[in-house]
């Protein structure tokens, strides 16, 4: 029998060598990518990612490059805060269920805060899909409460402004709440006193024009920005797509935060004022 010398099957060397070189540019890759998605959240850098996993109402899992994030909303939760004895708590399903409408698929982008990791190692962020951020339509439709730990706080006074909408409009986790706001209303003059001021004759006078489309007396106010309503005119109006009947969303409704408004409305009211019908979705 003969005995195989040293130099026999260097095929098998050679494939043995390739897939070796393979295994080393493989790791390298995965720690160049690591390294790359460190040095952006050190410097700061608003990382970019498409959103995998919908983890919960508050919480999320990001792919950026070939690495996943779990990240946690900053300034929110949906979960385990002790809610105050005047709200009703939504369920952990039915703020998954929105955050999941919102975020699942999509690209967003993440802007950090000081403290970029939390406790439990993961991302502190603010959430953009486009020019929204989940954190804020979250507790604007009252799937989440606002809740601030240090020193986290760079958007504060928005959260807690939009939470005030959401109390005050009773969505969400505030559907029952007894809550009544505390600023002042103004009591508007009654019409019979105006005119009993006027002059005689004078009551023709008396009666405002009336309102003409796209103009400053129209009802309503311009939107915030592309995605947003004023705090103050919560419920958005958008023409239907290829036409030119207006329709309104109310906060809480399936499809508010898919909306881009091109008029804000303080109430259902005053959107039907303005010639809109309530969306049926």
């Amino acid at each position: 029998m003969k005995r195989r010398g040293p130099g026999r099957h260097p095929r098998r060397r050679v494939v043995a060598q390739g897939l070796a070189h393979a295994i080393v540019l493989l790791v390298l890759g995965f720690a160049g990518v690591a390294s790359g998605t460190i040095a952006a959240l050190e410097a700061g850098e608003p990382l970019t990612g498409r959103v995998v996993r919908v983890i919960d109402g508050d919480t999320i899992a990001v792919r950026i490059d070939k690495k996943v994030l779990t990240v946690r909303y900053i300034g929110i939760n949906t979960r385990e805060i002790k809610m105050p004895a005047d709200s009703m708590i939504a369920g952990p399903t039915e703020a998954a269920e929105f955050n999941r409408a919102l975020v699942l698929g999509q690209t967003v982008r993440l802007e950090m805060d000081q403290q970029e990791k939390d406790a439990q190692g993961r991302t502190l962020a603010y959430v953009y899909v486009g020019d929204l951020m989940v954190n804020a339509e979250m507790v604007a439709n009252g799937y989440a409460a606002v809740s601030i730990t240090p020193p986290n706080a760079m958007h504060e006074d928005m959260l807690q402004q939009f939470q005030r909408q959401a109390r005050l409009l009773k969505v969400g986790r505030w559907r029952d709440s007894p809550y009544i706001s505390r600023e002042p209303v103004r009591k508007p003059s009654s019409p019979s006193q105006s005119a009993s001021t006027a002059p005689t004759g004078s009551r023709q006078a008396l009666a405002p024009p009336p309102r003409q489309y796209g103009t400053a007396d129209r009802p309503g106010a311009e939107p915030h920005d592309a995605w947003t309503c004023p705090i103050s005119h919560p419920v958005k109006g958008a023409l239907l797509p290829g036409s030119n009947e207006r329709v309104f969303h109310m906060p809480g409704g399936e499809g508010y935060a898919k909306i881009q408004p091109q008029r804000c409305y303080a109430s259902a009211e005053e959107a039907r004022e303005d010639g809109g019908r309530r969306a049926q979705r």
